[in-house]
């Protein structure tokens, strides 16, 4: 079947679409950002691809399932007595990703969005990430800036990230990270609350 003279044909080489009809072409990858707003659009829209993949809720599932991260690591309730969440923390999703983009744009190496997302959930496989299980609650609390997490509860090898992306980061960024690592346990005793320390309720 003879192809309409007004359809330009497509063709595609090294990842990149072309038309001989026009001058443009359009790559798969990119190595640089037009502007700060097309930057942090492509760093969220990662984050809202790792969040929604399987292979995370496969990450989470495990940490909960197999390795049995279900107890709060602050209040020590239990996943069935209420809802456990897995909580990152250094770094946070989107501080993850933006290292990564940092990196690959420091030494002009070109990306996708599926790059980032792919070499986001294999840090998060090599169990190089840092975490730990909150109830729902202390979760929203921690995101809302009333919770401070003590670094003894933090599992995973938040270290590598330190070593390995750290420096990828603005200082802003690196102060949160460094403040993260710098709350302890014995400078908040407040966070020795058990499932078994509230007031009974009296009648």
């Amino acid at each position: 079947m003879d192809r309409p003279e007004n359809i330009p044909e497509i063709t595609s080489t090294n990842t990149e679409l072309h038309s001989d009809q026009y001058p443009f072409t359009l790559p798969l990858r990119v190595s640089s950002f037009e502007n700060e707003k097309v930057y942090t659009g492509f760093i969220k829209n990662c984050e809202k691809l790792i969040r929604g993949s399987l292979e995370f809720k496969l990450w989470r599932d495990y940490i909960r399932d197999v390795l049995h991260q279900t107890t709060c690591s602050i209040t020590n309730e239990v996943m069935g007595e209420t809802t456990i969440e897995i909580h990152h923390h250094i770094p946070d999703l989107f501080t993850l990703v933006k290292a990564l983009v940092n990196k690959k744009l420091s030494v002009e190496d070109s990306f996708s969005t599926f790059d980032i997302s792919l070499e986001a959930i294999e840090l998060h496989f090599n169990n190089n990430v840092g975490y730990t299980p909150l109830i729902t609650s202390l979760h929203e609390k921690y995101h809302n800036g009333f919770l401070r997490i003590p670094i003894e509860y933090i599992q995973g090898n938040y270290q590598y990230f330190i070593e390995n992306y750290m420096t990828y980061l603005e200082d802003d960024d690196i102060s949160k990270i460094m403040e993260k690592t710098a709350v302890h346990l014995q400078d908040n005793p407040e966070y020795t609350w058990t499932r078994d320390s509230y007031t009974e309720a009296r009648s």
